[in-house]
C-alpha cells in the first residue's frame, strides 16, 4: 500500500507502521541492517555503515535474533518505544522527519 503524508498520521502507532514500512526497501516485512541504516541516523548513530551492521548485530542478539533473521514490526515498535539505553527512543516528531526524508529519498 502506498504511504501516506506523514502529517497524515494521527496516531503513534501508525507512524511507528509508516516509518517501518518506509525502511522496508523489498517490502518483505523484515529490516535488515542496510535498510535501518537512516533510520540509525535518525537516533543519533554516527558510526560506518560496518559499524551500524555491528551495532544492528547486538540489537538483534539482544532480542534472541539473527542479523539474517532481520527486524519486524513488532520489534521495530518495542524499540523506538524504549526510553532504556537498550531502546532506541523516537519521538513522534522524529519519526514524521524520518518518514518525509525515506519518501523523498524513494523518490529520487
Amino acid at each position: 500500500p502506498p504511504l501516506r503524508a506523514a502529517e497524515g498520521l494521527a496516531t503513534r502507532d501508525e507512524l511507528i507502521e509508516a516509518a517501518f514500512r518506509a525502511c522496508d526497501e523489498d517490502c518483505d516485512g523484515i529490516l535488515l541492517s542496510q535498510e535501518t541504516r537512516v533510520f540509525a541516523g535518525f537516533i543519533g548513530f554516527q558510526g560506518s555503515d560496518a559499524a551500524w551492521a555491528a551495532e544492528f548485530a547486538g540489537l538483534l542478539a539482544d532480542h534472541g535474533r539473527r542479523p539474517d533473521e532481520g527486524m519486524d514490526l513488532g520489534l521495530f515498535r518495542e524499540l523506538v518505544n524504549d526510553m532504556s539505553d537498550d531502546g532506541c527512543y523516537c519521538t513522534d516528531d522524529e519519526l514524521r522527519s524520518m518518514i518525509q526524508s525515506l519518501q523523498a529519498s524513494h523518490r529520487d
